[in-house]
C-alpha cells in the first residue's frame, strides 16, 4: 500500500511539472523547434535540390516534434481551441490513420489550414506548411509534397471545436 501510495505522489508530481512551462522555457522550446524546421529546409536546399529522389521512406526521418515540442503545441493548440466561442467542427477533421513521417502528402486531406491554428503555431519557412490529416497536426514540405513531421492526435477529438 505504501508503494502505490509513493507511486501516485511521483506521478502526480510529474504531471504537474509537465502540464506547463515557464514562459522563458516555451520560447526556448520554440525556438529549438524552429531551429529544427531551419535544420531541415537547409539540409534539403542543399543535399534534395541536386538529389530529389533522396526523399523516401528510408531515409533518415527528421526529428521535428520532440516530446517538449509536442507539449507545447498541444498547450497553444488547445488555448487557441479554447479561446473560440460554441462548439463547431474543422472541416476535414476525421477518422483516418495516422500520418506517416516521409511519406506522400494525400492529396484527399489538401485542404485550407484553420486560420486560428494557422495564427497560434510558429511561423514555417517555405516550402513548409502545417496541414492536418484526421486528428494528426503534420508538417508538409510542399514542394517535395512529403510529409516531414507528424504530431499524433494534435487536434484530437475534444479539441475540434472551430470552423
Amino acid at each position: 500500500m505504501k508503494t502505490i501510495a509513493i507511486g501516485v505522489v511521483v506521478f502526480a508530481l510529474a504531471t504537474a511539472s509537465a502540464s506547463s512551462q515557464t514562459p522563458d522555457e516555451q520560447a526556448r522550446i520554440l525556438r529549438d523547434f524552429q531551429q529544427r524546421v531551419a535544420d531541415y529546409t537547409q539540409q534539403r536546399h542543399t543535399c534534395l535540390d541536386v538529389y530529389p529522389e533522396a526523399v523516401t521512406a528510408a531515409a533518415p526521418a527528421p526529428r521535428i516534434f520532440t516530446p517538449p515540442v509536442a507539449m507545447v503545441f498541444r498547450q497553444l493548440i488547445a488555448k487557441a481551441l479554447g479561446d473560440r466561442d460554441g462548439i463547431r467542427t474543422i472541416r476535414g477533421v476525421g477518422e483516418r490513420p495516422h500520418a506517416v513521417v516521409l511519406e506522400p502528402f494525400p492529396s484527399t486531406w489538401l485542404q485550407d489550414f484553420p486560420r486560428v491554428l494557422q495564427d497560434a503555431l510558429p511561423p514555417l519557412p517555405a516550402p513548409l506548411e502545417y496541414r492536418l490529416i484526421g486528428h494528426d497536426l503534420v508538417l508538409r514540405d510542399k514542394e517535395a509534397d512529403v510529409i516531414i513531421g507528424v504530431l499524433r492526435d494534435g487536434v484530437g477529438p475534444a479539441l475540434t471545436v472551430i470552423r
